[in-house]
């Protein structure tokens, strides 16, 4: 299933930790439309690549699943930086 939920978590150098719960479910109503009026673009690509179009979207839609429980990581000593997709 896609990923509904990204906690992003920053801290400052006095470890002080802010926190914010982004809704990535929001986010995929807000592109849905996006995605819908650019398929006729997306189905000649694939056409014009010699790809098969059912097969790129079954791929695509692997890699939106597997996107679920990444942790991205980014520290230094001043402050530091968690990205969480749940």
């Amino acid at each position: 299933m896609i990923p509904f939920v990204a906690v992003v978590s920053l801290r400052n150098q006095e470890s002080r930790t802010f926190r914010l719960w982004v809704p990535l479910f929001l986010i995929w109503i807000l592109l849905l439309p996006l995605v819908i009026l650019l398929s006729p673009f997306i189905f000649l690509a694939c056409l014009v690549c010699q790809v098969n179009p059912f097969r790129g979207v079954a791929v695509m839609w692997q890699i939106l699943n597997a996107l679920a429980d990444t942790n991205v990581e980014v520290e230094h000593r001043a402050a530091g930086m968690s990205f969480h997709i749940l």
